[in-house]
């Protein structure tokens, strides 16, 4: 009697294990969203208008930079023929003139990263229908980016297989 209800308990404890450590139907791949911005020609076309406007911003900010200095420089020889009064009002208009560009300098810069982070949303959503209609064909329950991921077998990743089809179907995506 002791002997069959051992069994039964056996039986009943395997059936629950083996029921925890079953697996899932669920297709669950991933896919590396920074490696398709760098690396896709939409991407590298993205990447590149940044850094274009990025190299622009750098070369007006060099050019200001070195304007302001040439008229501190001058400002300086000039304090000793300069009355204090009329010396401390070109010093605060030159200051103001400092601020503005301190100023405009942050702005274009905040205005660079909000580009950015809009040219990644562009790629997202030119790689959400890519996505949807690969995953539909071939029965993928989720894809998650790969940021996510501490550790996954790389044939779970669909980062290559996706790169081909966003350069065949996508060539350049163009900012504002």
């Amino acid at each position: 009697m002791i002997k069959k209800q051992c069994l039964k308990l056996t039986v009943f404890i395997a059936a629950m294990l083996y029921s925890c450590f079953a697996h899932s139907s669920e297709k669950i791949y991933y896919l590396d969203i920074d490696f398709l911005m760098n690396n896709s020609l939409a991407g590298k076309s993205i990447v590149e208008q940044l850094n274009k406007k990025n190299k622009l911003n750098q070369e007006t900010f060099i050019r200001t930079e070195k304007a302001l200095k040439a008229e501190e420089s001058k400002l300086i020889s000039q304090k000793k023929l300069l009355n204090k009064e009329e010396f401390n009002k070109k010093a605060k208009l030159f200051s103001k003139k400092v601020s503005d560009y301190n100023s405009k300098r942050k702005s274009e810069m905040n205005n660079l990263s909000t580009k950015k982070a809009e040219a990644s949303n562009v790629l997202i959503k030119t790689l959400t229908p890519i996505l949807a209609e690969y995953s539909q064909k071939n029965s993928i329950s989720y894809i998650i980016p790969k940021q996510n991921i501490i550790i996954g077998k790389t044939e779970l990743d669909l980062t290559q297989t996706i790169l081909k089809i966003l350069n065949s179907k996508v060539k350049k995506i163009k900012l504002n």
